[in-house]
């Protein structure tokens, strides 16, 4: 993962775990103990990730994607030389042999 891509990573994480630790001390604090806790404090905090951490999941699907294009390119171009390779040995002796791989 290229440096932008992991550091949205890290700080969109960064955020959800803050807000779910908010949420289970506030519920602790309500009175809700054991697996109900963690199972509510789960679920409002993903509800409240989803609209107060809209910009950071914005900025991580942006991050994310630019990676993927960057990976689909310098695997598309590897392909290209390959080819180029594949051709140049083909026109060369007409045959790809064992000894050309």
């Amino acid at each position: 993962m290229q440096r932008p891509a992991a550091r949205a990573f890290l700080v969109y994480n960064a955020w959800r775990l803050g807000v779910f630790i908010a949420c289970a001390v506030l519920l602790a604090l309500a009175g809700l103990r054991g697996f109900v806790l963690l199972a509510a404090a789960l679920l409002v905090s993903g509800v409240l990730s989803y609209f107060l951490l809209d910009r950071q999941r914005r900025a991580l699907a942006e991050a994310l994607g630019n990676a993927v294009d960057r990976g689909r390119r310098r695997m598309a171009e590897r392909a290209e030389r390959e080819d180029a390779y594949v051709d140049e040995m083909r026109s060369r002796d007409g045959e790809i042999t064992r000894v050309d791989r």
